[in-house]
C-alpha cells in the first residue's frame, strides 16, 4: 500500500468512526436512553427520628431520575437532601453499579429558641416540625443564639456538678441585653447585662447558703446584678 492510499484508509476510518459514534450518541438521546442507571436508591434508617424516611427518598428519587452512575452530582443531591427538615448533614456515596447509598444525622434538640425554632447540640438554629418534648425556652435576638447557648450550657453544667435538683425552663434576654433565668421551682435569676459568666458562678455560690427547703420555698428572685453582692426577693 503506497504512502497516499494509507493516508486515505486512515481519513476513511476516522470518518466512519465519528460518523457511528454521532450515530449512537444521537440514538440514545432521542430515546433518552441513559446508561448506567441508579435503579437502588438505600437510605440508612439508624439515625432518623424525626426526619421523614419518604420525603428524603422523594428527593433523592427525583433527582437521579434521569441521571446515570458517572453523571451525579453528589454535592447538588447533598444540598437537596440537608434542606428537608431536621436534617443536619447526609453522606451519599455511590456503589457500581447502578446504586446510590444515604446516610443521614439529624438535628438533636436541646432547646426551643424564640418560641418557634430549636437550637441543637452545637447551638445551631434549624426549623422542624413542632414535637412532643419539653425542651427549655431559650429568647433574644435573632443573632444571639451562640452566646444565649454558651450562657445556657455554663448554667446547665454548673446545676449538674452542684447536684441541684432544679432545670433550666427559661432563659430570656431583653432589648438591653439583661439576662435572667427561670428555673423548674419558679425561682427567677437576675444576670443582668455584663460579667455574666463570673455571676453565674456567683450565684451557685450563693445558692449553696439558701440551699435549705424552707428558704428556697420562699423565693421569688435572686438579683445578681451589684457590683459586690446579691439581693433576694421573697414571695
Amino acid at each position: 500500500m503506497t504512502f497516499n492510499k494509507k493516508i486515505i484508509f486512515t481519513l476513511t476510518l476516522l470518518l466512519l468512526t465519528f460518523f457511528l459514534l454521532f450515530y449512537y450518541i444521537k440514538n440514545n438521546s432521542s430515546n433518552n436512553k441513559i446508561n448506567f442507571p441508579i435503579t437502588i436508591i438505600s437510605i440508612d434508617k439508624k439515625n432518623i427520628i424525626n426526619s421523614n424516611e419518604k420525603t428524603i427518598y422523594d428527593v433523592a428519587e427525583k433527582y437521579l431520575r434521569l441521571k446515570s452512575f458517572f453523571n451525579v452530582d453528589i454535592s447538588h443531591l447533598q444540598n437537596e437532601i440537608e434542606n428537608i427538615k431536621w436534617i443536619k448533614s447526609v453522606i451519599i456515596r455511590r456503589s457500581y453499579p447502578n446504586e446510590i447509598k444515604i446516610y443521614i444525622k439529624e438535628h438533636s434538640p436541646v432547646a426551643i429558641w424564640n418560641e418557634k425554632d430549636y437550637l441543637n447540640k452545637s447551638g445551631d438554629v434549624f426549623t422542624a416540625n413542632k414535637i412532643n418534648k419539653k425542651l427549655p425556652m431559650l429568647i433574644s435576638k435573632n443573632n444571639r443564639n451562640k452566646i444565649i447557648f454558651e450562657y445556657f450550657s455554663i448554667f446547665s453544667s454548673g446545676l449538674a456538678k452542684s447536684n441541684i435538683g432544679e432545670k433550666i425552663i427559661k432563659i430570656e434576654e431583653n432589648d438591653i441585653q439583661s439576662l435572667s433565668v427561670t428555673l423548674s421551682s419558679n425561682i427567677i435569676i437576675r444576670l443582668g447585662s455584663y460579667d455574666i459568666k463570673e455571676k453565674i458562678n456567683m450565684f451557685f455560690k450563693v445558692y449553696k447558703s439558701l440551699n435549705s427547703g424552707d428558704d428556697l420555698k420562699k423565693i421569688m428572685y435572686i438579683d445578681m446584678r451589684y457590683s459586690n453582692g446579691f439581693s433576694v426577693g421573697w414571695k
